[in-house]
């Protein structure tokens, strides 16, 4: 039997969140997954790629040489919940929760790629910006619910 990791996902983030949660996903700075390939390459170009991808994430989460620290991204019918997450066998840990934001604060861009769909999302009240990444080669749709959910 396959694991349903959309509800798996889904069900984490409501046990953090009050309100019903419509979608969840796990996200990494975007470009973690260029630095992998670059790493064999250049590992010097590489730390300078994983600086900007982390500059660019602000904070939401983290690449290094030693692994990708993941946010936990639950949307609900107003809100956007950002949580630090570990994956912790086959479920997935809450660390902290990073931020909330009114939806209609929130100006959202998807980028379609190879290996993952690039988001990034403003907070125009504070002009907050994040760039993230959700992957979507290999991942069977795991991240789609969430992708649709903030793209619309």
């Amino acid at each position: 039997m396959a694991t349903d990791w959309v509800a798996i996902v889904k069900g984490t983030a409501q046990e953090q969140v009050p309100e019903p949660v419509e979608a969840a996903g796990i996200l990494q700075p975007a470009g973690t997954w260029g630095t992998f390939g670059l790493d064999q390459v250049s590992g010097v170009a590489a730390m300078f790629k994983r600086r900007k991808a982390n500059q660019g994430a602000g904070g939401l989460a983290k690449t290094s040489w030693k692994g990708t620290k993941t946010v936990l991204l639950a949307v609900t019918a107003d809100k956007l919940y950002a949580f630090a997450c570990k994956q912790k066998g086959r479920n997935w840990k809450i660390q902290d929760q990073l931020g909330v934001w009114n939806r209609s604060d929130l100006k959202v861009e998807t980028t379609p790629g190879k290996l993952a769909t690039k988001v990034v999302f403003d907070h125009t009240p504070t002009g907050e910006h994040y760039e993230l990444e959700a992957t979507t080669v290999g991942s069977a749709g795991f991240n789609d619910p969430l992708l649709a959910a903030i793209a619309a």
